[in-house]
């Protein structure tokens, strides 16, 4: 359990103000829990490691959180992996700024 599922868990049980996932494949483990502020999760279409149902889960769990798929794998934001998708991770990023930006301001 790394990143995604960390920022999931931190908007559900510490004092952050906000939260973005990237890839966050033990989220659906936690998808009862509710976050106390907005969160923005990013995932790959072809991730081999995250089944779809698991993140439609979160989406029926939890339709206020922004979900967004992306044509990519996993790690698709890392440009040291194989995986790297230079168009998903642009928009990955310009969409997790934007959403930082309103919700810290």
């Amino acid at each position: 359990m790394l990143g995604g599922t960390l920022a999931w868990i931190a908007a559900c049980r510490l004092p952050v103000a906000v939260a973005v996932g990237y890839y966050g494949g033990h989220i659906s483990k936690y998808a009862a829990e509710t976050p106390a502020v907005p969160v923005m999760l990013h995932f790959g279409k072809q991730d081999a490691h995250i089944p779809a149902e698991a993140v439609e889960k979160i989406q029926a769990a939890h339709p206020e959180v922004e979900v967004y798929w992306y044509d990519a794998g996993h790690g698709f934001n890392c440009d040291a992996r194989a995986s790297y998708s230079p168009t998903a991770a642009k928009e990955a990023r310009e969409r997790s700024l934007s959403f930082l930006k309103k919700h810290l301001a």
